[in-house]
């Protein structure tokens, strides 16, 4: 039982300290960029084009390889001369009505930044109201240009003019904010149900908490692994840390029932049984989420790919916490429990 202990320490500090799970864009807002092709992609090329000539804040690119083509992935959180531009307009919009020369000045400072994207009109001379409109239109066109141009950039350092397979996502910090605050409750009432299950269908603390410290142990598991090859907390990871709970509990209910329940064996012979048949549940879902994996690493089908690995990395885990910790539980527990009977 020290192997798992030592272990969800690790993984804790794998998940949250260092190197740290990353939220993808779909839950911090941001741009998501993947351009495909059938020939070799220069990743360091495109990232010195994009530094040099745009201000990208938290920019990641990476290569993508594989039988079935290659490619480049870029990620980056906001421009950040466009980002202060918006602050400014959402500044004098605020500002308009109690202080309209400040909010005049807000706005000119706006059209500024805007200016050097796209051109703009000339709004020293307009009425406060006028100007903030003015600096609302500039930062519209300027937002407009640098998406152009950044697909210019990306099919001119790539050489793609005419076979650009190019997916771009787009999802704004807000939205991304009520993604997240909706996974997490989500997440939560999930916990919080499965709970309520397994202590009224136990009605016995020390085997149901087990269980829960086990659907925990995955998902520390999973995370830590997650963090380890850079696989974000998205949108399409989080059902499949989901899904780990329900996995978890199949296999440590199957072993509770057996182990508390049955008084045809002695209560190691029951255990053994139980781990022949839980064992073979999870090397069949493991050979099944190998096969995913490996299709959608040749097909480049990367929401499958984070979602098979996920599953994969708790599956794992969950080997170690049902017969490394969830098992010795219920041996010492049902065999205290028969001393006192």
């Amino acid at each position: 039982m020290l192997v798992p202990a030592v272990l969800f320490i690790a993984f804790l500090f794998l998940a949250f300290v260092s190197p740290g799970v990353k939220p993808g864009i779909d839950l911090k807002g941001g741009t998501n960029i993947i351009v495909r092709s059938d020939k070799p992609l220069d990743a360091s090329a495109i990232e010195r084009a994009l530094t040099g000539k745009y201000p990208l804040a938290e920019l990641q690119i990476g290569s993508i390889s594989s039988p079935g083509g290659y490619g480049v992935f870029m990620q980056f959180s906001e421009n950040s001369e466009l980002a202060q531009a918006e602050s400014l307009v959402v500044q004098a919009k605020q500002q308009l009505s109690s202080s309209p020369e400040n909010a005049k000045t807000l706005a000119l400072q706006s059209i500024a930044i805007s200016s050097k994207y796209a051109e703009a009109e000339n709004a020293s001379a307009l009425q406060p109201a006028q100007a903030v409109g003015s600096a609302e239109t500039a930062l519209l066109n300027a937002q407009e240009s640098f998406q152009l141009g950044l697909q210019s950039t990306i099919s001119e350092t790539f050489g793609l003019e005419g076979d650009l397979r190019f997916q771009k996502t787009q999802i704004g910090p807000s939205l991304g904010e009520n993604f997240f605050g909706l996974a997490i409750n989500a997440s939560l009432a999930a916990l919080v149900l499965i709970t309520m299950v397994i202590f009224l269908f136990f009605r016995e603390v020390v085997p149901s908490l087990a269980v829960i410290s086990a659907a925990i142990f995955d998902i520390a598991g999973s995370l830590g692994l997650m963090a380890i090859f850079g696989i974000p907390l998205s949108l399409s990871t989080i059902p499949a840390l989901l899904m780990l709970i329900g996995y978890s509990v199949d296999t440590d209910i199957l072993l509770t029932t057996r182990v508390l329940k049955r008084r045809d064996k002695t209560v190691s012979e029951r255990a053994m049984d139980s781990m022949y048949t839980g064992l073979t549940m999870t090397f069949t879902t493991i050979g099944a989420l190998i096969a995913i994996l490996t299709v959608s690493y040749f097909g480049q089908v990367q929401v499958m790919f984070e979602i098979s690995a996920v599953l994969l990395f708790g599956l794992f885990a969950d080997i170690i916490s049902t017969w490394m910790m969830n098992a010795p539980i219920l041996l010492i527990y049902a065999e205290r429990k028969g001393g006192r009977a």
